[in-house]
């Protein structure tokens, strides 16, 4: 006994049948499809009814959709912005430390530099003490020596020029002048001749005494000049120390001198001068101060 087909293998064999679906049969279903597509676009749409109410229920949740899109955007936004708030503070701390660094990088560089400079300005001030002595000690024998050799020169020319009886004169003329063995009239001249040659001689050696004791001092003078300039150059200036009030800033004090006819507390004289370093004291000056 056969089994009857199922429903829809029934159904899909109706369906299936060749004498349903001829040429024709398809011909017609496109004709009148396409004769609904061409009706639809030649006629407008019809607008809605004027009197046609709004949706209350599709409004509100209209709105409620564009609340809750709002709030999103705003929580979003202020994520955001705190987000750029936190983000600008640690840039902001960033570059104050960087700042900071820097300034410390130059303090510690200018620090170094300035440690590294101070044995070398300290040999400059040395030798500009040392120069300066020596032009002070080098006027002094110009002072005292130049006076002593015109004497010997004015000496030996009076020596010369005074007749043979004269009697001796300056210990110079009793030195440069010396006892005749004889009495004769060329020996008096080989002599006065001698005591000429004695006097030009002299004269040139005091000349040159000169020259050199006033190129010694020339030669202080210009070297002196040469160390201060190079003091300055470094941002170092002396002290302003003699006529003025004692600053105990910038001033030590070696001796006070009393009886000087002059206000207590100012400064009569300078034994070791101080300097300034960039406004800063790089060696204090040691005064003699009047007291009352």
């Amino acid at each position: 006994m056969s089994e009857s087909p199922a429903p829809d293998v029934a159904e899909n064999a109706a369906r299936a049948d060749p004498q349903t679906l001829t040429p024709d049969a398809i011909d017609a279903v496109v004709a009148e499809f396409r004769g609904w597509l061409t009706a639809l676009a030649e006629s407008p749409p019809a607008p809605p009814p004027a009197d046609e109410a709004p949706d209350l229920y599709t409004l509100l949740a209209q709105f409620t959709a564009l609340r809750h899109e709002v709030n999103l955007q705003t929580r979003a936004t202020r994520a955001q912005q705190e987000h750029n708030n936190e983000t600008l503070r640690q840039l902001t701390h960033a570059l104050d430390a960087l700042r900071e660094a820097q300034a410390s990088l130059g303090e510690t560089r200018e620090r170094s530099a300035d440690e590294r400079l101070r044995p070398l300005l300290k040999s400059l001030v040395e030798l500009h003490d040392a120069v300066a002595l020596a032009g002070r000690e080098m006027t002094r024998v110009q002072e005292a020596v130049l006076p002593m050799l015109a004497d010997v020169v004015g000496t030996v020319n009076e020596d010369d020029d005074a007749p043979e009886s004269a009697s001796p004169g300056s210990w110079w003329s009793r030195w440069f002048r010396r006892p005749a063995p004889a009495d004769s009239l060329a020996h008096r001249q080989l002599e006065r001749l001698k005591r000429r040659e004695r006097a030009r001689l002299a004269g040139e050696g005091v000349e040159r005494v000169r020259q050199l004791l006033a190129s010694l001092a020339t030669g202080y003078t210009m070297s002196l000049q040469r160390v201060e300039r190079s003091l300055r150059q470094h941002g170092m200036e002396p002290i302003a120390a003699v006529g003025r009030p004692f600053d105990p800033e910038k001033m030590e004090v070696v001796e006070a001198v009393a009886g000087s006819d002059r206000p207590a507390g100012e400064v009569l004289d300078e034994v070791r001068r101080g300097y300034l370093w960039n406004g800063r004291v790089f060696r204090f000056a040691q005064v003699r101060v009047a007291k009352s």
